[in-house]
C-alpha cells in the first residue's frame, strides 16, 4: 500500500471519529411527582441514556414512549426506576466543521503527493 493510500486511509479512520463523537448529552425531566411533564421530551429514535436509582446506567434507541416507560428494543425503563435521563444530540456545526477539516487534509495529502511526483518526475527527467 502506498503511501498516499495510507495516509488517506488514515485521514478516513479521523473522520469516522470525529463525526461519531459530535454528540451532546441533554439532561431531559422526569415524569413523576416533582416535575408536571406526563412524558419527557423524548422521542422515539433518540438515543437515551438512562441511569436508574439502583445506579445501573442504560443506553438505548427509544422505539416507544409510553405514558408510564420508555421503550428500546430490549428494553423498557419505568420512570419511577429513573434516576437521570438523558438524550443523545448530533452537534450539526461541530460535525459540518469536522467533516469539512476532513476533507481539506484528505486534499492536502492528496495534492502534496501529487506535488512530491511532479518534482520527482522533473528531477529524473533533468538527470537524464
Amino acid at each position: 500500500m502506498s503511501n498516499k493510500v495510507q495516509r488517506v486511509v488514515a485521514f478516513a479512520c479521523a473522520a469516522i471519529f470525529l463525526v461519531t463523537s459530535c454528540t451532546t448529552l441533554d439532561h431531559v425531566s422526569i415524569p413523576g411527582a416533582e416535575t408536571s411533564a406526563a412524558v419527557p421530551a423524548v422521542n422515539v429514535g433518540n438515543s437515551v441514556v438512562i441511569t436508574t436509582k439502583s445506579g445501573e446506567e442504560k443506553t438505548f434507541k427509544v422505539t416507544a414512549v409510553e405514558p408510564d416507560a420508555l421503550a428500546g428494543k430490549h428494553e423498557r425503563v419505568l420512570y419511577a426506576d429513573m434516576a437521570s435521563l438523558s438524550v443523545k444530540r448530533g452537534d450539526k456545526a461541530a460535525t459540518s466543521i469536522a467533516v469539512a477539516l476532513v476533507i481539506l487534509g484528505v486534499l492536502i495529502v492528496v495534492g502534496a503527493d501529487a506535488l512530491g511526483d511532479g518534482v520527482e518526475d522533473g528531477l529524473k527527467s533533468i538527470g537524464n
